[in-house]
């Protein structure tokens, strides 16, 4: 076993995620969690189903919010590892009515960087920054691919079975 230090690693790296995790759960006040499974339900899946993803950040200002739809990799045949992107429509009015009022609302679009390779890179996404009720200061971000590092949501095989990852 050349590489028995890869799986240890692999575990520990997991280990020090799932902590981190934990503490930024324990963190999380429990409105942000309704305001992120509100804001989660308005993503519609055009084509089969869809799994939101995010990541709720405390900055010096405000609680940053990113949501995405999961990626599905392709799991064997000639397209075998290719993550393939959700279809989604999203009603940006009823994202507006989450708010109490809004500070900033913006469209933005990064040109993805040519180490990127394909267009997976987050590179299209809604910023809408306001006050929730009780004047909580939320920066919202909707991507419309999710981040390289999220993984995917899904693994559909060869033969057209779809697992959750």
């Amino acid at each position: 076993m050349a590489h028995s230090h890869l799986p240890i690693q692999h575990l520990m790296k997991q280990m020090e995620k799932f902590s981190s995790e934990q503490i930024n759960i324990k963190c999380r006040p429990s409105w942000l969690s309704s305001f992120v499974d509100e804001v989660a339900d308005i993503f519609n899946p055009t084509d089969e189903v869809g799994r939101v993803g995010f990541d709720c950040q405390f900055s010096e200002e405000c609680w940053e919010v990113g949501l995405f739809l999961g990626s599905t990799e392709i799991v064997g045949g000639q397209r075998d590892g290719q993550f393939i992107a959700a279809n989604f429509q999203f009603d940006l009015l009823q994202l507006l009515d989450r708010f109490e009022s809004v500070n900033r609302f913006h469209f933005n679009f990064l040109e993805p960087s040519a180490s990127a390779g394909e267009c997976d890179s987050s590179s299209a996404y809604i910023t809408i920054e306001g006050h929730l009720a009780d004047l909580d200061v939320v920066r919202l971000n909707v991507y419309a691919t999710p981040p390289a590092e999220a993984g995917p949501g899904f693994r559909k095989s060869y033969d057209g079975k779809i697992d959750t990852v």
